[in-house]
Parts: C-alpha cells; sequence; structure tokens
C-alpha cells in the first residue's frame, strides 16, 4: 500500500513547524534542482523510528509521482525534497508533526517520527498558468442553450467527437475571476473519453466541433454544470468560463467497446416496436435470441432525452441480472428487451408511460422520455 500519497498536509494542521526536517544527501544529483509547482517523479522507502520498514516504492517498481509544494503528500516531504536534483538521494529524517502527527495511518502508529530515502528519477518543468482573457476580448457565440464559445486558437487537426480519449489541459473559472481548478497545477494534461459523461455537461457538449490542437474557452450556465450543487471551490447555480487546449484524440477501439454513448436521437433510424416503445440495433449478435421468462445479465447506460446520464451499469462494472416480461423493471425494458441476442446491443427510446411515468424517479423528473443502451452479456 501507498501510505505517503493519500494523507495531506491538513493532518498537520493544529502544530507548531517549529521541528524541521533534518536532511542528509547521501549521492549527489546533477541538472536543476526542483521547485514548487514541479510535477516530480520519486522512488521511496520508509521506516519507523525503530527501523520497521511500512512502504517503499521500490518493491513494487512503481515511482510516485506528485506536484512539490501542492500539499499532495505530508509536508516534510514538501520541505525535504525541494531543491533535489536528477539522480540525487536524500534521508529525511521527518517529525510526526510534519508526517501525519497523532493519526494512525496503516502500519504507522499516531505521534511517529519517520525516517525516508528518496531518490529524485523525474521532474517536469512548470507549466505557465492560463490567464484570463478580459470580457470585451472574448466574442462570444452560442453553440446551444447555456453554451457559448469562443475560439482563441481554431486546431488544425481532426474534430474531437464521441469515442475519441481526449488528452487535454483545462483551467476553470468563477465569473468573478476565481480560479477553481487547472491541470496545469497537477503538472500535467487531463485525459476523458468524450461522450461518457464523466465532464461536466457544458464542458463536454462544448467541445463539439473543436479540432485537436485547437485552444477554446467555454461560458457555461449553471444548467449545463453543476446547477443548484455546491462543489469544492464551486458556489451552487454558478456560471462557469473554462479554457480547453486540445492536445491530442484518438480512439482507443477495446475501451470503446466496452462504453455506451449518447446518441443523436434526432439522426438515430428508430424501429417502431409494441406500445410506442422505439428500438435501434446498434450492434448486432448471432447469439441466442431470448424470450419472456428468459433471465438475462444486461449492461446498461440511462439518459434523459437532454442527454443527462442518470445511471450507467457500466460505471460500476457490474451488470443487472433480471428475468424478462416478469414486471420487475420497467415497461420498456421488459418490450425492449424481448427479441434481443445475446451479445446484442439496442438502443431504447422510452416514451413516460413506459418509463416512470407522471411520478419520476430520483434523478428522473415526471414525465420524463428516456433512452437507454442495453446489452445482453454472458
Amino acid at each position: 500500500m501507498k501510505f505517503v500519497i493519500p494523507f495531506l498536509l491538513c493532518f498537520a494542521i493544529g502544530y507548531s513547524f517549529a521541528q524541521q526536517v533534518d536532511v542528509k544527501t547521501i549521492k549527489a544529483g546533477s541538472g536543476e534542482p526542483v521547485k514548487k509547482r514541479q510535477l516530480v517523479k520519486v522512488h521511496y522507502t520508509g521506516w519507523l523510528k525503530d527501523s520497521t520498514k511500512f512502504d517503499s516504492s521500490r518493491d513494487r517498481n512503481e515511482p510516485l509521482e506528485f506536484v512539490l509544494g501542492a500539499g499532495q503528500v505530508i509536508k516534510g516531504w514538501d520541505i525535504g525534497i525541494e531543491g533535489m536534483k536528477q539522480g540525487e538521494i536524500r534521508r529525511l529524517k521527518i517529525p510526526a508533526p510534519l508526517a501525519y502527527g497523532n493519526n494512525e495511518v496503516g502500519p504507522i502508529p499516531a505521534n511517529s517520527d519517520l525516517l525516508f530515502e528518496v531518490e529524485l528519477v523525474g521532474a517536469q518543468k512548470i507549466l505557465e498558468p492560463d490567464t484570463l482573457l478580459k470580457p470585451s476580448s472574448i466574442k462570444w457565440k452560442t453553440l446551444r442553450p447555456g453554451i457559448e464559445i469562443f475560439d482563441e486558437i481554431p486546431g488544425t487537426g481532426t474534430e474531437l467527437r464521441n469515442g475519441m480519449e481526449l488528452t487535454f489541459h483545462y483551467t476553470g473559472w468563477l465569473v468573478n475571476g476565481h480560479s477553481f481548478g487547472s491541470s496545469k497545477d497537477l503538472g500535467k494534461p487531463a485525459k476523458a473519453v468524450l461522450g461518457t459523461g464523466k465532464l461536466v455537461r457544458g464542458l463536454e457538449l462544448g467541445l463539439e466541433s473543436l479540432k485537436q490542437g485547437g485552444v477554446r474557452w467555454l461560458r457555461v450556465s449553471p444548467g449545463m454544470a453543476y446547477g443548484p450543487v455546491a462543489m469544492s471551490n464551486v458556489p451552487p447555480n454558478s456560471t462557469l468560463i473554462f479554457r480547453v487546449q486540445a492536445e491530442s484524440a484518438e480512439y482507443d477501439d477495446e475501451l470503446i467497446a466496452s462504453m455506451d454513448f449518447f446518441p443523436n436521437a434526432d439522426f438515430v433510424k428508430w424501429i417502431s416496436g409494441s406500445e410506442g416503445l422505439k428500438y435501434f440495433v446498434e450492434k448486432e449478435s448471432k447469439g441466442k435470441q431470448v424470450k419472456a421468462g428468459d433471465v438475462v445479465n444486461v449492461h446498461y447506460t440511462g439518459w434523459l432525452i437532454d442527454g443527462t446520464k442518470f445511471d450507467s451499469s457500466r460505471d460500476r462494472n457490474d451488470p443487472i441480472s433480471l428475468e424478462i416480461g416478469a414486471g420487475r423493471v420497467i415497461r420498456g425494458w421488459d418490450l425492449g428487451l424481448v427479441g434481443m441476442k445475446k451479445g446484442e446491443k439496442r438502443l431504447l427510446f422510452i416514451p413516460p408511460n413506459l418509463g416512470y411515468g407522471s411520478s419520476g424517479a430520483g434523478p428522473i423528473p415526471p414525465d420524463a422520455t428516456l433512452i437507454f443502451a442495453v446489452e445482453i452479456v454472458e
């Protein structure tokens, strides 16, 4: 287990930092000394005061990566590693107030002084932070209701689309100019597969038509962001501004095969089923056709008609098991699964009377039309 990265500076709050980290260089390095805000990579081994080893990245052959001075590791590390050079090895004697304080952490007792041997094996250059443009210099264009865009750099590569794994830098601001998050503060770009609902909805939809290499600004209404929900550093009902730099994007066929993507319902060639249900066969199969009374395992993702994802078994990697036609799921499912083949994947367009009707359910509002991607799996 790793006992450094999960336990942050907050554990040391309330202590006096009069005690210092004892630093001893046992092997010199070369190059420029590392500074705060640099993404660094280190190998380490940690011991208790009685020489009991409690953790080592070398045992896993897996160096630890973190941003120096960002509070992502114990305070003693941020102090003791600053100024190291590539290849340098240091011994750090860290008093308990600069480690985990009076918290017991795994095999580390409360109030433990710690000894580390740390080797700097890599460091990235500090990334220059993004600066919010003056409002008068941004010529916003409405992409769709609740999303406005401005392309600072159009880009020249392939247009982004669902299914692409995007590597990108971003910075987000409130409209008052306060930055609430940036990949550059973390020292490396973020990654996300577009169309899977992993990003803020307005951000994901707002990247539509952006080309690789492009830089796009987005102004996203609360309804396309976090709405009335307060997030870390983001008050409820906040309009957000993002700067996104699309570094690269590529398809991972194996990854894509295991995901569901919200369809453009206006362009799907729906087939009319019974009782007002519509469906579309997205992936055919030569498997055995299922019928009412059969027990099947189903992977699914469900969206509201505006593309808001409300549930997905794929996010949990846990397909649901059910008996078709037994009334244990919504009527639209019982109708839509009949006749499917094992291995087949369908889109189901379910009107309110075949879904949750006028009552709704959880995040599903009353009288909601639903779209599901369903796949019968072994």
